[in-house]
């Protein structure tokens, strides 16, 4: 592009001194005779620099200035105000209105060419700075979008804007935290193909983040299927609590779209559990100077992994802290008591379903029929305790279903809350046996050992059967 200088006069003679500007090969030297035609000039086309006589047609020099400095992109362009020697003129005006300099003439060619030389150069300069600085802007919007992939938009904006927040440290901050964990997903997996369980956890994971973000949440860390959120931290809010329970019903809700989505890819659908706490940790930067991440620390953030265990697919579990924190009116489906590792006390867990303005979020209730079989499948089972198998297998009969629960009878009562992975045989009248993981949700009968149990996972074929047999009003 080659660079514009213009020249406003209504002197012949100052046009002529002007001309020795030509001397300067990589500037093209332009001129203009009445104010209108310098208006319908495009500065943005490189234009560097512009001089007005002060007795130019069809406007005074000064109001020219006035009027250019008003118009948009003109305000960047230095502006010289030319004068006779010999008239009186009020140059304080034209600065006043926006002119950078002024020459008087006859002008001094030494002179004219340092003034030039001195505004091209600050010009550029000018222009450098304003790219630079574009750049820079340019790379921090970057670097907020990249950090954003891995951290909420509150930290991101924390390390960004603050040295602190880039520092190592943290403080103790009352928060709510949520642990969501995918039901199942660990037995699916070894029924798909790697590329597969990818494709699944970034359908499942993509949405999630989402509907996190616009709670204003903090993901602490997504482990495979798990994912650990923050609220109320690093941003302090005084509706961490309801916000927290809203998001939750809120990613229940979304499983739906997400079910949708995977059996456009024919990937079997998914269920999720969602467990909610409340109370101090200690939340900041923690790693070391090549690696850190903003994380929430301390036993509390382990409870809320705890009742996290205790949730079924659909289901939201929070602690009585969490409730308590609430005044927001909220559906409570049922009450469980829980006892943590290491506690001193039990703990009672509200099953949510719903809550009330601003948030208005409910999930939908299915009542469900079971089927009863003619002939009860026979099942061997072991108990999981921490994820791990028990060595000791019992017998058990599995007498009705639904596609999401299943009434059985067992050799040794069954405790409430206990996972149990049963293989089930198949049946003369058609049942086709498989395996199944499930918990037990309600004891029936204790002196029968007659249990309800809430399905966590099913093998394909067992799965299908069901599906294709179950009744739900």
């Amino acid at each position: 592009m080659r660079h514009h200088i213009l020249i406003v006069d209504g002197s012949s003679e100052t046009h002529q001194l002007l001309g020795a500007l030509s001397a300067l090969p990589e500037h093209v030297i332009e001129s203009a005779l009445s104010a209108e035609l310098v208006l319908e000039t495009n500065p943005d086309d490189g234009l560097q620099l512009i001089f007005i006589d002060l007795t130019a047609p069809g406007s005074t020099g000064t109001e020219l200035c006035r009027r250019l400095k008003l118009a948009p992109g003109w305000q960047q362009i230095p502006t010289i105000l030319l004068g006779a020697r010999s008239a009186n003129y009020d140059f304080a005006h034209g600065f006043a209105v926006g002119a950078d300099d002024y020459l008087l003439t006859p002008i001094n060619e030494h002179e004219l060419l340092a003034r030039v030389r001195t505004f091209l150069k600050l010009n550029l300069l000018r222009r450098e700075l304003d790219e630079r600085t574009q750049e820079l802007v340019t790379t921090q919007e970057t670097s907020r979008r990249t950090l954003g992939r891995f951290v909420s938009e509150d930290v991101a904006n924390n390390m960004l804007d603050s040295p602190a927040g880039r520092e190592l440290g943290g403080e103790e901050r009352v928060v709510t935290i949520l642990m969501s964990d995918l039901r199942g997903f660990s037995a699916m997996s070894t029924d798909l193909g790697p590329q597969s369980v990818i494709e699944v956890l970034n359908i499942y994971l993509e949405t999630m983040v989402d509907v996190i973000g616009s709670y204003q949440g903090t993901i602490d860390e997504i482990i495979g299927d798990a994912i650990l959120v923050i609220f109320g931290a690093p941003v302090a809010s005084p509706d961490h609590a309801a916000r927290a329970v809203a998001c939750a019903l809120a990613m229940q809700l979304a499983m739906s779209w997400v079910n949708q989505q995977l059996a456009a890819i024919d990937a079997p659908s998914i269920e999720m559990g969602i467990g909610i706490h409340s109370g101090p940790v200690v939340v900041g930067n923690i790693g070391s100077a090549h690696r850190m991440k903003y994380a929430a620390v301390g036993p509390n953030v382990n409870l809320t992994g705890r009742i996290e265990s205790f949730s079924t697919g659909g289901q939201i579990l929070i602690s009585e802290h969490t409730h308590a924190k609430i005044d927001v009116p909220l559906r409570i489906d049922s009450t469980i008591t829980m006892k943590a590792k290491g506690a001193s006390a039990s703990m009672t867990l509200y099953e949510v379903s719903a809550l009330g303005a601003p948030y208005s979020l409910e999930l939908p209730q299915n009542q469900e029929a079971l089927t009863v079989l003619d002939q009860p499948a026979t099942f061997r089972y072991l108990v999981l305790e921490d994820k791990f198998l028990g060595e000791t297998s019992y017998e058990g009969k599995l007498h009705s279903f639904s596609d999401r629960h299943a009434e059985i009878t067992t050799e040794t009562p069954l405790s409430h809350l206990s996972n149990v992975k049963m293989t089930l045989e198949s049946t003369q009248d058609g049942f086709p046996g498989g395996v199944a993981y499930g918990k037990v949700v309600k004891e029936i009968q204790a002196d029968t050992a007659t249990a309800r149990v809430r399905f966590t996972s099913l093998d394909a074929p067992l799965r299908n059967w069901i599906d294709q047999r179950v009744t739900v009003t």
